[in-house]
């Protein structure tokens, strides 16, 4: 997964939860967050026994935020433990998988802003990874030596782009 190929979707597409809140519980991790698109549609939970997450979204609202997520590039992750799932056809469904993955990349977006202060952070040809991570305070001359250093290894620096999302 690309996850922050699926931020920028999530991003165009005009996509934002708040009010994210996780409890432990014996069975799992309970969670709930408020969905906005334009303003607030609605709650997704999940009690975190082993149940099926619950969406209190209108069914109109999750028809437009799934085609807006598919129109501008959203991507599930099909992979779970080595074993590929099938995408959902219906639109809830999808919905409710979508939210559910959205709430870590989010998180992952909150990680990578926290680095952009402390860390160049670009991408290279040859890392598997999605971002490199370099612990040097971002400046002109930072970029400057890490572009003789890696010379055509590197792609390109993402954290005046990360910083815009």
């Amino acid at each position: 997964m690309n996850s922050y190929e699926n931020i920028k979707a999530i991003r165009a597409a005009g996509v934002t939860l708040k009010g994210y809140s996780e409890s432990e519980t014996h069975r799992g991790l309970a969670w709930s967050c408020k969905v906005y698109y334009q303003n607030k549609v609605g709650l997704v939970s999940n009690s975190g026994t082993g149940g099926i997450t619950a969406c209190h979204v209108p069914s109109e609202k999750i028809l437009s935020i799934v085609n807006d997520l598919k129109l501008n590039g959203y991507k599930l992750t099909l992979d779970l433990a080595g074993h590929e799932g099938i995408e959902p056809t219906e639109p809830g469904e999808w919905f409710v998988d979508a939210i559910t993955q959205m709430v870590d990349e989010v998180a992952r977006l909150r990680q990578l802003k926290r680095l952009v202060k402390t860390h160049l952070i670009i991408r290279q040809h040859s890392s598997e990874n999605e971002f490199s991570f370099y612990k040097v305070v971002p400046s002109d001359a930072s970029k400057a030596r890490l572009v003789r250093q890696l010379g055509s290894d590197l792609i390109d620096f993402m954290n005046d782009e990360i910083q815009r999302l």
